[in-house]
Order: C-alpha cells, then sequence, then structure tokens
C-alpha cells in the first residue's frame, strides 16, 4: 500500500508540472508596464474607450483582450506589432444578413445567443451561438457571404 500511495504522488506531482510548463508555454499575463508603448498606444487610438484590459505575452507575441462598449475583444499581435487576430462579441443586428437568413431557415427552433466576429488573414468570418432550450447548443462559423466552415454541437 505504502508503494501505491507514493506512485499516485509522483503521478500527481508529473501532472501539476506538466499543467505548469503548459500554462507558461501559452501565454503569460503581463502588465501594461511591460508591453511596448506602440502596442498599448495603437490599441488605445484604435479603442479610446477600452475597459478592463488585460495582457498576454506568448514569446515576442502579445494577446490583450479588454471590453468596448459592452463587448469583448481580443487582439493578437505579432513582434512588430501588427494585429494579425481580432475577435469581437458583435450584436445579432450587426451579422450579415445572409448569415441571419440562413440560421432562421436552417435552424427555425434555435434563437441566437452569442455572435463573434474573427479577422485574420484579410478575412472576417463570423461564429454564431445557437441555442435550443437548456441541453442543446450548436456553434456555427460562417464565412461573410453565409458559407458554413464548421459546425460544432454541445
Amino acid at each position: 500500500m505504502f508503494n501505491s500511495n507514493k506512485e499516485k504522488m509522483k503521478n500527481l506531482k508529473l501532472a501539476a508540472l506538466a499543467l505548469f510548463a503548459s500554462v507558461a508555454m501559452y501565454g503569460q499575463d503581463v502588465t501594461a508596464s511591460k508591453v511596448p508603448s506602440n502596442f498599448t498606444d495603437g490599441l488605445l487610438k484604435a479603442y479610446p474607450n477600452a475597459t478592463n484590459i488585460e495582457w498576454e505575452r506568448n514569446g515576442n507575441d502579445y494577446k490583450v483582450e479588454f471590453d468596448s462598449g459592452r463587448m469583448e475583444h481580443e487582439i493578437w499581435f505579432n513582434k512588430t506589432g501588427d494585429m494579425v487576430r481580432v475577435e469581437k462579441d458583435i450584436t445579432r443586428a450587426e451579422l450579415p444578413t445572409i448569415v441571419s437568413e440562413i440560421i432562421k431557415r436552417d435552424y427555425p427552433d434555435f434563437k441566437i445567443d452569442d455572435v463573434q466576429s474573427v479577422f485574420k488573414d484579410g478575412v472576417t468570418t463570423y461564429v454564431v451561438e445557437i441555442e435550443k432550450g437548456w441541453s442543446k447548443d450548436i456553434t456555427i462559423t460562417f464565412t461573410q457571404t453565409g458559407k458554413v466552415m464548421s459546425i460544432m454541437k454541445d
């Protein structure tokens, strides 16, 4: 029994170490004072009403999460300060009409729960979470023209 508990402790320590290493690998929170000023200045110029600003660093790249106009935003910057990915919550009214029509047509019993626009590599996509009751959730990613890129059922 002693060896069994000793082995469990060893496995628990290894699991904790692996978890710590994976968190460290994917980004670390940093204070705004540790972020290059061109990143922070650019953010505040583009989003002067940004609040709840939180920065993360992954190698030479940065990600910032913030609120603007009661909507959540995430922006990824490369090491030279270029925005390489922008995710933001949007309202249902901001969805392209074609996307709204497809949802109404193909999922008439569902309601839209959450909408995000994602801008990456010069292309905007829309991630729409729809729900039906308490137990049916579907996340659909659309192009601007309404083409379905992926469907994930929860």
